[in-house]
C-alpha cells in the first residue's frame, strides 16, 4: 500500500483493524530513523489501543510535518487531536 492509500484510510478510520493496521505497521517501521517522528519499531502484533493510536499519530505527524509534496486530495482542517495528530479531511470529487 502506498502513502497516498494508508493516509486516505486513516482518515477515514479512528482505530485501524485487520489489513489496513498490519500495513500502518509496516510502513511506520520501514520509516523507523528515517523520519524524527517515528524512532522505534513497534510491534504489529499488539492488542494495545494506546500503541496502535501512537503509530497512527507518528505517521500523520511525518505526512504532515515532512512528506513533501502532499497530496491534493487531502486537506489540513487546522486543528491537532489528541497526541497532536493533525486533522485531515478529504477533498469531495466534483
Amino acid at each position: 500500500m502506498e502513502l497516498r492509500e494508508l493516509v486516505s484510510e486513516l482518515i477515514r478510520n479512528t482505530l485501524p483493524k485487520g489489513d489496513l493496521r498490519s500495513e500502518m505497521f509496516a510502513f511506520h517501521n520501514s520509516m523507523v530513523g528515517k523520519s524524527k517522528y517515528i524512532r522505534v519499531n513497534e510491534n504489529p502484533k499488539t492488542t494495545c489501543g494506546s500503541c496502535i493510536n501512537r503509530v497512527r499519530a507518528n505517521v500523520m505527524k511525518y505526512y504532515h510535518f515532512e512528506y513533501e509534496p502532499k497530496f491534493e486530495e487531502f486537506f489540513f482542517t487546522g486543528k491537532f487531536g489528541i497526541n497532536s495528530i493533525p486533522m485531515y479531511g478529504i477533498n469531495k470529487k466534483r
